[in-house]
């Protein structure tokens, strides 16, 4: 195709965030790394680039793409696919292409256009700094970034960094200095907002953050070690150089500060815990199902408020003692989460999430520890800051607006502090916080892709896929793929993927946890359909008989877990606010009653049935961190620890020989299996290689592996295309109006 039918006339290329388009020659460059797109993929990123200012239909796309061809959406669907994927995009969060639900897509990104094929060649972005102040009505100073207007429109609030790290410790001391003598920071030189950027530190990547301290002397954030994996808790003190880790915070996830600022709570291997900044090591106060998706706050009164996998809030102690519900999910208005509490200056009231299946339902809630009642205040996430604003994020613009807390009601125009700003969601470990004249926002997790891997940990290929999924279960047969789409509303449900001859379908729209029958024949998954109750329900592969059918619907939350080797029975997990995450078995013959196997005060869960149907491997949080047991099945009686330092979800070879887990460094671990009438003996765990998985939350599946045990799909991290560092703003509201 000629590409010169695409854009305006003159134009010799493109440069955008980190990337350079040169259409002389053809090629598609990130810094100095020459990027490999097919011909229809760069077509695609011409034709959104050069239409930048409004959303491209798909009719118009794949007319222009294939002028003389008649091709389904799905060639355009992977074509955008393809190049997301080389742009490190997610669609959930996107930087660069933005999807207009049932229309089309706009390219979202800052663009600058060169006019010669030099300057195409010398374009790039300057590195990022660590301060930039600004002054109203003036020119920037050498070295520093003059701050976007408030309402300034999206495609203007683009970022003019470069890196002063002499200014960034001067201004952020002076400003410290300022806080510490009580002068207000409108002192500062010019009334503009001063903003600097928080980088992963060497060796790591973000993971979630960052979070203010009350008094707004630091910045906490959770970072990966690229080697281990392990995430770990780091702050900054402001007016510091440099982040430092602290010790003894290994799996750390969530944090949030308490009201002194001196300690910080978290969530990791199971327990809610707080540290202090010193090197003392953390202190437990209450345990967890592990799940870090709902997040706390600490109260002035001395309350921290959490919450666990799909439930409402709950209150302890932060001296640690009786947990108690604090919150409820309204199942006539199908919520199925509340995360994200905020508690308000008065140590009673708090703001919260309500996640909802109908839209009109959820939104930012305002809680109280003296009432069951709750309020809807706005559709989104949003936060409290000083002054009674509420701050959230719409269409990626960071946005505040006045809060009238004793009405319960957002009043007045919302105003535009920042653009480019990430929605915080359960999996991509964006925050948005706010400490009296800071704000701080930013992380989005780099993307995952579904690839394949030898048992040497040899990279095989990947898996091409609409959007990110989860959940990899591969067919008896080894020749399907099955996983699910939760996040992407685009490509929500689950899909099919045929690993002999590439194509790809989806065969629902909603749906979580998918398992096949032992014949290939069926699917078992989970869904909140109904009243936002994670349920049971089941499919054939037939397209003759492709209706769902609902096996289990109960008040507790469920999660398919496998299917028995004989069909009788599917195990699943069970999530009770007394006994946490248990294990349960529902007959598929007879009266089909629910049978409890394992129902413990601990979480044991991800079970997989042995290919003999006489065992069941399970991860458990009973030693105090997480292990892989082997115990008797059907009926549990002797039992085996098989991980010697940490592990989760178990996987068996189709012989019953060899039982894989992942263990706490990210290994894939590999554990020789004899048994004989009435016993089982597991041999020393063997690391077979590295799984670059995002994380270790154990109620998502990260791979699977063909029945001979020789290939895997691994869940991976695709790389940092569309991690953004921590933002944060000082004096972020001096251009709001009073």
């Amino acid at each position: 195709m000629n590409t010169r039918n695409l854009h305006p006339a003159g134009v010799r290329g493109y440069t955008f965030g980190p990337f350079r388009v040169d259409l002389a020659s053809y090629q598609f460059w990130r810094g100095n790394d020459l990027l490999a797109i097919t011909p229809k993929a760069f077509d695609t990123l011409i034709v959104l680039i050069a239409n930048r200012t409004r959303v491209v239909g798909k009719d118009e796309l794949m007319s222009l793409l294939w002028p003389e061809s008649f091709v389904s959406e799905d060639s355009l669907t992977q074509s955008v696919s393809v190049l997301r994927r080389a742009l490190g995009d997610d669609p959930n969060q996107p930087q660069f292409i933005a999807t207009s639900a049932r229309h089309g897509y706009r390219f979202i990104a800052v663009v600058q256009e060169s006019a010669t094929e030099q300057e195409a060649e010398t374009a790039a972005v300057p590195p990022v700094s660590a301060l930039s102040p600004a002054s109203a009505g003036t020119a920037p100073a050498p070295g520093v970034e003059q701050a976007p207007p408030a309402a300034a429109p999206r495609s203007r609030l683009r970022p003019m960094w470069i890196a002063v790290p002499a200014a960034f410790a001067i201004l952020l001391a002076v400003f410290v200095a300022m806080r510490t003598a009580s002068v207000a920071p409108e002192a500062l030189p010019g009334r503009g907002p001063l903003r600097f950027t928080q980088e992963a530190p060497a060796g790591t990547a973000l993971v979630s953050g960052g979070v203010l301290s009350p008094d707004g002397r630091y910045v906490a954030f959770v970072a990966q070690d690229n080697r281990s994996g392990t995430h770990q808790l780091w702050i900054r003190a402001l007016d510091a150089p440099e982040p430092r880790a602290l010790p003894g915070t290994d799996g750390a996830a969530r944090p949030f500060w308490s009201p002194d600022s001196q300690r910080l709570g978290f969530f990791s291997n199971g327990k809610l815990r707080h540290v202090g900044l010193d090197a003392q090591p953390p202190t437990a106060i209450a345990s967890t199902d592990s799940t870090t998706e709902g997040g706390g706050s600490w109260s002035a009164g001395g309350v921290i408020l959490f919450t666990v996998l799909r439930s409402g809030l709950y209150s302890v102690p932060a001296a640690g003692g009786t947990i108690t519900p604090a919150t409820k999910l309204d199942q006539s208005t199908q919520e199925v989460a509340h995360r994200w509490p905020q508690f308000l200056p008065d140590g009673r009231h708090f703001l919260f999430f309500v996640d909802s299946v109908r839209p009109d339902r959820g939104g930012t809630y305002l809680g109280s520890l003296d009432s069951p009642d709750k309020v809807r205040v706005i559709d989104v996430p949003a936060v409290y800051a000083q002054d009674n604003y509420l701050v959230y994020i719409r269409d990626r613009g960071l946005t505040a607006q006045r809060f009238d807390v004793g009405q319960a009601r957002l009043v007045g125009p919302p105003t535009a502090v920042a653009g480019n700003a990430v929605t915080p969601t359960t999996t991509n470990g964006a925050v948005v916080s706010a400490a009296d004249k800071l704000m701080a926002f930013g992380v989005s997790r780099a993307t995952e892709q579904f690839e394949w891997f030898s048992r040497s940990g040899q990279r095989m290929g990947n898996i091409d896929t609409p959007t990110a999924l989860r959940n990899p279960a591969v067919s008896p047969d080894s020749r399907l793929l099955l996983a699910a789409s939760n996040t992407d509303p685009e490509h929500k449900g689950l899909w099919i993927i045929d690993l002999e001859r590439g194509g790809l379908t989806r065969i629902a729209s909603d749906g979580m946890r998918p398992f096949w029958s032992p014949d290939g024949q069926r699917i078992a998954f989970t869904s909140d359909r109904s009243a936002g109750v994670a349920d049971l329900y089941t499919r054939s592969m037939s397209a003759r008989d492709g209706e769902e059918q609902a096996l289990l619907r109960t008040a507790e939350n469920k999660f398919i877990c496998d299917w028995s080797p004989d069909g009788r029975y599917i195990v699943y997990d069970s999530i009770n606010p007394s006994t946490k995450s248990d294990l349960w078995l529902l007959p598929l013959l007879g009266d089909r009653k629910p049978m409890p196997y394992l129902v413990t005060p601990n979480n044991e869960l991800d079970a997989q049935i042995s290919p003999d149907g006489r065992w069941i491997a399970y991860t458990s949080d009973e030693s105090g961190s997480w292990e892989v047991y082997v115990q008797s099945f059907p009926v549990a009686g002797r039992k085996q620890i098989v991980s010697t330092a940490g592990g989760i979800e178990p996987r068996w070879r189709h012989d019953g020989r060899e039982l894989f887990y992942l263990a706490t460094d990210r290994n894939l671990m590999s554990v020789d299996i004899k048994t004989d009438a009435d016993a089982i003996r597991s041999g020393r765990p063997q690391a077979l290689f590295r799984a670059a998985v995002p994380s270790l939350n154990v109620f998502i599946n990260w791979y699977a592996v063909t029945a001979d045990g020789q290939r895997f799909v691994i869940n991976t991290a695709a790389g940092k295309g569309n991690e953004q560092p921590i933002t944060v703003l000082v004096n972020w509201s001096a251009d709001l109006k009073p």
